[in-house]
Formats: C-alpha cells, structure tokens, sequence
C-alpha cells in the first residue's frame, strides 16, 4: 500500500519543526519508542489537556493537525485500538 505523501503525519510535524524522535520524547517526557508508536499507528497518544498543548507548542501546530495526524496514523495500521 503506497503512503498518501499529502496526509498530515507525526512524523511531518516533528520533521517540520526539525526535532528528532529523542528530541521530541526528550521534550514530552516519553520513550523514544513511544514517539515512534504514535508515528506508525502502532499507539494513540493518551495526553492530558496540559500535555496536548505542550505537544502542540512544540509541534507549532493546532489541535486539528493533530487530531488529523492521530487519525492518519490510525488509517496506516487499521489494527490500532481506539
């Protein structure tokens, strides 16, 4: 299945603001594994109210690209548990 290069990603919002997977696990106090379980579809992020602003500050991004970025990672692996 080939990736839809214009769906909003995780990974695209980390990239966009030039942050790495340790730097941005670093910044919200998780696993670089978890980074990358939320990039691939294999984890939904489970934040609270003060940690989802600070990804969107870090991430310089609104809560739309976010909710956008979560369920385009769902789509990548339909197996995800909501």
């Amino acid at each position: 299945m080939e990736e839809n290069q214009d769906l909003l990603t995780f990974m695209k919002l980390r990239e966009r603001v030039g942050l790495t997977q340790r730097e941005l696990a670093q910044y919200m106090g998780v696993t670089v594994t978890t980074i990358s379980a939320w990039e691939n579809g294999r984890h939904e992020p489970k934040l609270t109210i003060q940690q989802m602003k600070r990804l969107m500050e870090i991430l310089d991004c609104s809560l739309e690209d976010l909710a956008e970025a979560v369920q385009n990672a769902n789509r990548k692996n339909p197996l995800t548990d909501s």
